[in-house]
């Protein structure tokens, strides 16, 4: 039995972390797969970068969040505020899923922005994502796995497996551990946090060398590295990667676009 050709667009809308950067934005990663448009984490700026990128906001299904920290959260109102305009707003519904604690994360930005970011019921659905429930959410196109990461203590990572055999793996933030091998086991795509150069080495986030190590026990078939701070700058990130993973190794920019299979294309 041969494997069904992927179809599956990607795009690195931002490539950097909660501390300004002059070329990264905070996290924000876009996957297209037929007709659905997923958005994994929206980091502040994650709308003009879907724009620059040539996506419409309006045409997300899902929103999913690793955690609620506010780099890769920061443009939520921003999303709802936009949603609702009358104009420009959204005719479809929107799902947004994340960590135990997205309910009572909407509801205080509602008690901040107030009607500004409410939308119709029948237009967004809020689901919890238990890190430690087995059952992935089955969606039109495909399926996603969620683990439980290293990093807060409701972080999550995300698997999606499309219908045509495809796997995209988006670690969020974590150290090493066990689960983001399981998330990246033989992924055609592993976007991996990389947060800092190895000897600034921080707990509860990945350096070259870690990420490294877990794209090659996961045996994954391309590595992206991203959610880089300033201070990998000038440091050759994945020359330090190549001393434990010998597969194919990118270094995210933003609006970096990649398809399943195929090259890479910048925006």
């Amino acid at each position: 039995m041969t494997r069904a050709e992927p179809s599956v667009e990607v795009w690195l809308l931002g490539s950097g972390t909660g501390i300004p950067h002059p070329r990264r934005r905070p996290p924000g990663l876009a996957v297209r797969t037929g007709k659905c448009l997923i958005l994994f984490d929206c980091g502040a700026g994650t709308l003009w970068s879907l724009a620059q990128a040539g996506l419409e906001f309006h045409d997300l299904d899902w929103l999913f969040l690793t955690h609620f920290h506010p780099d890769h959260s920061g443009d939520l109102a921003s999303l709802l505020f936009a949603a609702r305009s009358p104009l420009y707003g959204r005719k479809k519904p929107l799902m947004i899923g994340g960590p135990p604690g997205l309910v009572g994360f909407h509801k205080r930005l509602s008690g901040v922005y107030g009607q500004w970011i409410h939308l119709d019921r029948n237009l967004l659905t809020l689901q919890e994502i238990d890190p430690s429930a087995s059952a992935p959410l089955n969606l039109p196109c495909g399926r996603l796995v969620t683990l439980a990461m290293a990093h807060t203590a409701s972080s999550l990572g995300y698997r999606l497996e499309t219908r045509d055999g495809a796997v995209v793996a988006y670690s969020g933030d974590t150290d090493y551990c066990a689960n983001a091998v399981l998330l990246a086991r033989d992924a055609d795509l592993f976007v991996c946090e990389c947060s800092f150069p190895d000897h600034l080495k921080t707990a509860g986030h990945l350096s070259p060398r870690w990420a490294g190590r877990l794209a090659r026990e996961a045996r994954c078939r391309r590595l992206l590295l991203c959610h880089l701070y300033p201070a990998c700058d000038g440091v050759d990130v994945a020359a330090a990667c190549r001393e434990e993973f010998d597969g194919d190794i990118l270094v995210a920019e933003d609006l970096m676009r990649l398809r399943i299979p195929g090259a890479v294309a910048t925006v």
